[in-house]
């Protein structure tokens, strides 16, 4: 009996393991000077801040995930959200049917996120997507995209989904 509740412990501590990045990056965005909000990203995913375009940009070490994060001006979500397509212009060619929407509630921030498919910009292959949008201070909306190949390890959505919950907006 005892035996079999230290197996459960551990591999209650390794499942939790997996599911968190141990060793993360937490990115300001859209600078570390101007910060609307804080991402954490793991470091293997070599996290980077562009100041010229103001984005934290990050892939993952085997190269099945994108993710990037900036802020825009526009504090409405809703025209937002109508204009996707202009909005993911520099990561997909084209999106494929119609994406599903949810909310999200997360840190007392409300996330409009958006799922889909679509052909990768940059590889022209198969990829899901998610575009995360909220509110980031007074007449700003941070935007928290990923998009991943469709045939990505399965783990990859749940890294996705921590890097996502940890968003703090600042101020």
């Amino acid at each position: 009996m005892r035996n079999q509740t230290i197996i459960k412990s551990a591999l209650a501590i390794i499942l939790t393991g997996l599911a968190v990045p141990a060793f993360a990056n937490s990115m300001s965005v859209p600078s570390e000077e101007h910060a609307a909000y804080t991402v954490d990203v793991p470091s293997d995913w070599h996290p980077k801040v562009s100041k010229e375009d103001e984005t934290v940009e990050a892939t993952e070490p085997d190269n099945h995930v994108y993710l990037s994060g900036w802020v825009v001006t526009k504090s409405d979500v809703g025209e937002l959200k109508k204009d996707l397509a202009d909005l993911l212009k520099d990561s997909v060619k084209s999106i494929e049917g119609e994406p599903t929407e949810e909310t999200i509630e997360n840190n007392g921030i409300k996330f409009s996120v958006l799922r889909g498919h679509g052909k990768d910009k940059r590889e022209g292959t198969d990829v899901n997507f998610m575009v995360a949008i909220f509110p980031a201070g007074s007449g700003k909306a941070g935007i928290f995209y990923a998009d991943w190949d469709a045939d990505a390890p399965s783990g990859i959505k749940d890294k996705l989904n921590s890097i996502m919950n940890s968003i703090k907006v600042k101020g």
